[in-house]
């Protein structure tokens, strides 16, 4: 082909393709529908619709012609530079359609209703603690991707890597392992240290009932003044925070308020805020091509974890939102920001995953990562996974579940068929010290700007070194460029230490 006919087959691939993303974006919208009230007894229907949806979806993905125009750009001068626009997005949209192409459209369909059912009885069966309930259909949803991995599985070393490939690319567990390996070492012996001191936080400057209308004022406003756009988005409310794109421009947050926990509403909307941000700072002109894309999931939680504790839970926010939080809150009235600092980084083994305190949350991950990997590699069942989880939990925590609501069932993510998805976060987490540390050494002193609530440097820095590029690099490529470092955990470790050591004497 010559320039003018790539370029036109470049065109036609890219309308079809946005097509494509308007049901993509209309399944998201259903599957944020279910999440913030859809009545109990609809869950078959949508069921059917989500299954529907993503039928449509995967014949699309995989039709033969498109896979031609695909092919033909591969070869063709368009693919180069490899980290153009252009290039990225057919590099990328050949990838998933050489993915798509090998799964059967009945797995596919299988797969998605599984998933909107499983939601709907964990969702039921969670607040009963009924397992035995929610046992049957997640060993449905670990048998097809179990099946979905081994089709996949040939071009990796384990299946579990097919499946983890699909939240952060080229990513191998193997690899992972030796990271989070290291950094549990360096971990344990701080989180000992720590909760063994004497002296440290009792968490009473952030005890008692605290309104949640008001909650939801200084949520949105905190959103607000860090850069969210709000004439593109919107906060809402669910049982499990999450984000999700429904458009260019329709970014929707979620958390949810407690009236006893101010910082739960307060910082689940920080961590979402944090992913609508990027969301809203990748190009809109490739909305739906890969160029418009997040480059990774890891990448994605770095920008969540970067805002939600690297900013939201230093003394210099706190120094400049202490004064707004008081005019809601009476009883944080004689509370000073040194207090409310120190009692919001207090450190504490827990159940909870997303409670957790910073130095103790990545071993909630870590043993998430490791069960989910023996699950789909058929080293455990999910008969067993209860005890396993508990048995984890006491060695790397110290602390036993009481029942599974505490423990196997806290999260979505399985009822969610999203395997392969945890180690992200504290790939996040180990992104996010990178990209603070690097944001510092080029924007000068950042907590300064924090206490003065000029969060814009910050937004605007890592719309440059991260949004913008969307997924024209690899996640590593672009965390490389962007930190001018490969993947360490000791930024990660050199923050935690110097943030909370001071504060347990």
């Amino acid at each position: 082909m010559n320039t003018s006919q790539s370029q036109a087959l470049f065109q036609k691939t890219y309308d079809y393709v946005r097509e494509t993303s308007l049901l993509e974006s209309t399944l998201a919208l259903l599957e944020w529908d279910e999440q913030t009230g859809i009545p109990a007894h609809a869950a078959e229907f949508r069921a059917n619709q989500v299954a529907f949806l993503s039928g449509l979806i995967h014949q699309r993905a995989t039709n033969c012609d498109y896979g031609a125009w695909l092919s033909e750009l591969a070869n063709s001068e368009l693919a180069h530079p490899s980290d153009s626009p252009v290039a990225a997005s057919i590099r990328g949209l050949k990838r998933d359609f050489d993915k798509s192409v090998q799964l059967p459209l009945d797995l596919v369909t299988r797969t998605a209703r599984a998933v909107t059912v499983g939601q709907q009885i964990w969702s039921l069966a969670k607040p009963k603690n009924d397992y035995a309930a929610f046992l049957p259909i997640l060993k449905e949803i670990v048998a097809l991707r179990r099946e979905e991995a081994t089709i996949l599985s040939k071009n990796h070393a384990c299946k579990y890597d097919s499946l983890l490939d699909q939240y952060e690319e080229h990513a191998k567990s193997d690899e992972i392992a030796v990271v989070f390996t290291e950094l549990r070492e360096q971990l344990v012996p701080l989180v000992q240290r720590l909760t063994n001191s004497k002296s440290g936080p009792d968490g009473k400057s952030i005890a008692g009932i605290f309104d949640v209308a008001q909650q939801q004022e200084l949520s949105k406003w905190v959103a607000t003044q860090i850069g969210f756009d709000f004439d593109r988005g919107r906060l809402d409310e669910t049982v499990h925070p999450f984000c999700t794109t429904l458009g260019p421009h329709d970014h929707r947050i979620l958390t949810r308020y407690f009236e006893d926990s101010f910082s739960s509403g307060l910082y689940g909307t920080l961590h979402e805020a944090g992913h609508g941000l990027y969301e809203q700072g990748l190009p809109t002109e490739w909305f739906g091509m890969p160029a418009g894309y997040a480059a990774s999931l890891g990448v994605h939680e770095s920008q969540s974890r970067l805002w939600e504790n690297m900013v939201g839970r230093s003394r210099e926010f706190w120094q400049w939102c202490l004064p707004h939080a008081q005019q809601r809150f009476p009883q944080l009235k004689n509370v000073s920001v040194d207090q409310i600092f120190a009692d919001l980084n207090r450190v504490e083994p827990s159940l909870i995953r997303i409670e957790a305190d910073e130095a103790t949350y990545n071993l909630h991950i870590l043993l998430r990562f490791e069960l989910e990997k023996e699950l789909i590699d058929g080293n455990l069942t999910c008969e067993e996974l209860p005890s396993a989880w508990g048995d984890r939990y006491e060695s790397y925590l110290g602390i036993r579940p009481k029942d599974d609501r505490e423990g196997v069932m806290q999260d979505v993510h399985w009822a969610a068929g999203l395997i392969g998805y945890f180690p992200t976060y504290t790939l996040g987490n180990i992104f996010a010290a990178q990209l603070m540390a690097a944001a510092e050494t080029e924007l000068g002193d950042i907590p300064a700007m924090v206490a003065n609530g000029d969060f814009a440097p910050l937004l605007n820095w890592l719309r440059q070194h991260v949004h913008s590029f969307g997924s024209c690099l690899k996640p590593t490529d672009l965390m490389e460029k962007a930190t001018q470092s490969k993947l360490s955990s000791k930024p990660l470790m050199a923050y935690l230490t110097r943030k909370l050591v001071p504060l347990y004497g």
